[in-house]
């Protein structure tokens, strides 16, 4: 074989060894684009730091402007956004009725920071508490809306917003006028033997494309001795809560049907848009101490179940 064949076949083969290289790389290229894609989808929120010691009450003033600013700011986001039907679970120890140490005055703060903030916004807000309902010596509210829209009508506003603020509201079709902007519905919930969705879908059609936020809603069906709330109309009274979007979620994880210890926290912010597990560490006990903090160990595009939340925090 002379020089020059040796030559040209010996470019040959490398040419070929080079091309085949090329296309091996090629085809990695698109699994590395993929990982690369998931690790900083993993590592785009990095979640908040929430407060510690949620079993402490009363909690510190940190602790609960931490859940005032952190609802506030979700509920203006959603209502730029044009939300028409918000609504808010925030449930930390004070706020949590199921509990014996729900607090009526950090239910009023709440709602205080979230008009103001609507107020500053531009909005005229109607703060809307539901009336008793019933019949006889069976009317009545529930044990913790009693005396809130009282409370309401006695606190002080700031300056710059105390015109743009009613905070004499009810829950009906009555209630809505012109001026009104936003409609805020303090805890509105169903009572044994009364219904109160019927008067939220007559304020609905009322108020129109104008915003309405429930805060803390309890309207799941109340069996009773007068067949109210029966199992005739179920589907529908559920899809009619399930139309309002949640823009603000916060609880703690436990293991029901006790509130001690707490395990995790899963929260959810209209403007992050994601549902954020977090894990429980730390104790702060015995002679090295042990600071508790809230870890954030999964993301989710949906509500996870109460499946994926045992698997998350007890694995």
């Amino acid at each position: 074989m002379s020089a020059a064949s040796s030559v040209l076949s010996f470019a040959t083969a490398r040419a070929t060894r080079d091309d085949g290289a090329r296309e091996r790389e090629e085809r990695r290229q698109p699994m590395r684009s993929v990982r690369q894609r998931v690790v900083a989808r993993a590592r785009a929120n990095e979640g908040v730091n929430i407060p510690t010691l949620l079993n402490n009450t009363p909690h510190a003033r940190t602790t609960r402007q931490f859940f005032y600013d952190d609802c506030t700011k979700s509920v203006v986001a959603a209502v730029t956004a044009g939300e028409k039907r918000i609504k808010i679970k925030t449930e930390f120890p004070e706020l949590n009725v199921s509990g014996d140490v729900y607090r009526v005055g950090t239910t009023l703060e709440l709602v205080r920071h979230i008009a103001t903030a609507l107020a500053r916004d531009g909005k005229r807000v109607k703060i809307c508490v539901q009336r008793s309902m019933g019949q006889g010596v069976f009317q009545a509210l529930p044990l913790s809306l009693s005396g809130v829209s009282k409370l309401l009508g006695m606190m002080d506003w700031e300056e710059d917003v105390v015109d743009a603020i009613n905070p004499n509201g009810a829950i009906g079709a009555d209630v809505p006028e012109p001026e009104d902007n936003v409609f805020l519905l303090v805890q509105p919930q169903n009572i044994v033997g009364y219904a109160l969705l019927p008067y939220i879908e007559e304020m609905e059609a009322v108020a129109g494309d104008r915003p309405m936020i429930m805060l803390n809603p309890k309207l799941d069906d109340i069996q009773s001795a007068g067949n109210v709330m029966s199992i005739r109309g179920r589907a529908e009274r559920m899809e009619s809560v399930a139309r309002w979007r949640e823009c603000y979620h916060f609880r703690l994880l436990y293991r029901k049907p006790y509130f001690h210890p707490i395990y995790g926290a899963l929260r959810f912010a209209y403007y992050e848009n994601e549902w954020e597990v977090y894990k429980r560490t730390g104790r702060g006990e015995g002679d090295v101490p042990d600071p508790e903090k809230y870890r954030l160990i999964a993301t989710h595009d949906v509500e996870p179940t109460p499946d994926i939340l045992t698997k998350a925090i007890w694995g």
